[in-house]
């Protein structure tokens, strides 16, 4: 009989798993939009569950100056919302948490804080036909503008999808969310970063 001990190896918990699927999901986003340019067909980022907070104290930098289309076809930059706050939000028709997070949280604090709060919703390396689609079913009423290559979203520091980005009235970045956000947690952010 054996009487050695057998070694056994401690199963890995819940929140172990949790964080090895983040970090990879994460590494992987990375890798596929530091290549600079769009793939030959839509790939999608990671759709993370999880969330990462970043604060930028103090004044932040500078929202960066590139040119975008918005749905309509008309050109801008971020600095056409110069002088007011700004909610920026980073969605696709491939990323399940973003199509629940433009219904459930952006559509119905929009209808409350946008007088006092631009928004503006990037679809990024995405089909047009379903991202117009998902706008209708969603509701939404704040600009839309196309990412295509995800360009913005890579000199925003985007690391996951969604992705929200908090930009001051003087153009500066206060803060940054990978991660979907709920209807509470939205309004709480721009009421304590942006004022509103």
């Amino acid at each position: 009989m054996d009487t050695g001990k057998r070694a056994t190896a401690r199963p890995l918990t819940r929140f172990s798993v949790a964080a090895v699927s983040v970090i990879a999901a994460i590494v992987a986003g990375a890798v596929l939009l530091s290549s600079g340019s769009a793939p030959p067909s839509p790939a999608p980022l990671p759709d993370t569950s999880a969330t990462t907070w970043e604060v930028v104290a103090g004044s932040g930098p500078a929202a960066p100056d590139i040119e975008f289309l918005y749905f309509d076809g008309s050109l801008a930059s971020l600095d056409v919302y110069g002088g007011r706050p700004l909610v920026v939000n980073f969605w696709a028709s491939w990323c399940p948490s973003c199509v629940a997070e433009m219904s459930v949280a952006f559509r119905p604090v929009q209808e409350r804080l946008g007088n006092d709060v631009a928004f503006i919703g990037f679809n990024i390396q995405d089909e047009r036909q379903k991202a117009l689609r998902l706008v209708d079913e969603t509701g939404v009423l704040f600009d839309l503008a196309e990412d295509p290559s995800g360009e913005l979203y890579r000199e925003l520091g985007g690391l996951g999808m969604p992705f929200t980005v908090f930009i001051s009235d003087k153009g500066e970045i206060i803060e940054k969310h990978n991660g979907p956000v709920t209807e509470r947690q939205l309004e709480a952010l721009i009421v304590e970063h942006l004022g509103g």
